[in-house]
């Protein structure tokens, strides 16, 4: 077996063999045709069965760094599940999203695989992410609403989200955005400042109701 090795891995010199790990044991994964690779005792990664089988590779063989990712490489689940790890550690993303990104380089299988993968792992969360969107967000709740949408997020959870969003909040929100409106039109006549500020708050997702609060609470 070290022969085929050293044929499927040719660039490896005696340094590098010095720092390969022990495959201690290979596991069949009981509900997928995936088996998982322990190094030197501890779990390290998984691969296709038939990555595994084409890969020759055997308990009690040696493996560095770069053989493992060359395996991981050869592996479409392997290769997309790290693609959503790097996707991951920019921001938090929705499973809509996650599975849109992934759609440009992955087939559905595969995608569907690491998406429950994540979704089982708490890597991602549709309705955590939902609420700190909304949480995080200074727009009112419709233009919120509409951006939870096109992130995939189900409408269920759009609405649960949106009725916990604390309406005090996007009042203060509201205000903020119309100290804005009402500097840049301060010599305009109160029906056109109510006006401005409508259409501003109207783009930026809030309610006429919203509007009307501002309106009285400000003084305008």
């Amino acid at each position: 077996m070290e022969k085929f090795l050293d044929r499927f891995w040719p660039s490896q010199n005696d340094a590098t063999r010095e720092l390969r790990m022990k495959i201690t044991k290979i596991e069949k994964q009981s509900k997928r045709d995936r088996c998982n690779i322990y190094l030197d005792g501890v779990y390290r990664f998984s691969l296709a069965r038939r990555t595994l089988e084409d890969s020759g590779l055997q308990e009690n063989e040696k493996l560095s760094e770069k053989q493992i990712q060359e395996l991981k490489e050869k592996d479409p689940e392997s290769k997309a599940f790290d693609r959503s790890l790097l996707i991951l550690s920019y921001r938090a993303n929705s499973s809509g999203e996650m599975r849109q990104k992934l759609s440009k380089n992955f087939e559905k299988p595969i995608i569907d695989k690491v998406i429950c993968r994540l979704e089982k792992s708490g890597l991602l969360n549709d309705k955590e992410f939902a609420q700190h969107f909304a949480e995080d967000s200074k727009k009112g709740k419709r233009l919120v609403r509409l951006e939870l949408q096109k992130k995939g997020i189900d409408k269920e959870t759009i609405e649960q989200v949106i009725q916990e969003k604390d309406d005090a909040i996007e009042l203060e929100n509201a205000k903020k955005a119309a100290e804005k409106v009402l500097k840049k039109y301060e010599k305009e006549d109160s029906q056109t400042k109510k006006q401005k500020l409508y259409e501003n708050l109207s783009r930026r997702g809030f309610s006429y109701d919203i509007f009307k609060k501002v309106v009285i609470e400000m003084n305008i």
